[in-house]
């Protein structure tokens, strides 16, 4: 059987935290008028890309309009908000919702040869 690292290949990374995430803290979900001032303080906006109902309304799921998805990169790294310098996927529990499926080398390669045949 062969070992599998316990650190993806981040070379390719599609940064699923940027496009697809939700904010919370111990106090509980962030709602999007609370999302909206960290990241313009940042120099960038948000956009809504989905919804979780909590027993308390609806959490919306953001994606941050300063990543570039041609270059995968944040387009504001040096100013990026606290939790994006701090979150890592890599110390995901493999079996939790929010553990990153994207961070698949072997699904990385495969995206790769589709890529190069185009």
């Amino acid at each position: 059987m062969a070992a599998v690292a316990r650190y993806p290949d981040c070379t390719s990374c599609e940064a699923p935290c940027c496009r697809r995430q939700f904010m919370e803290n111990d106090d509980g979900w962030f709602k999007l008028s609370d999302i909206r001032p960290i990241y313009r303080e940042a120099g960038t906006d948000v956009h809504v890309v989905g919804w979780a109902h909590q027993p308390d309304g609806r959490q919306p799921m953001i994606a941050c309009d300063a990543f570039d998805a041609k270059k995968l990169q944040c387009g504001i790294y040096g100013s990026r908000p606290e939790h994006c310098r701090t979150y890592d996927c890599r110390d995901d529990d493999p079996d939790e919702w929010q553990a990153r499926a994207h961070c698949d080398l072997e699904r990385h390669r495969r995206l790769e040869r589709v890529r190069s045949r185009a």
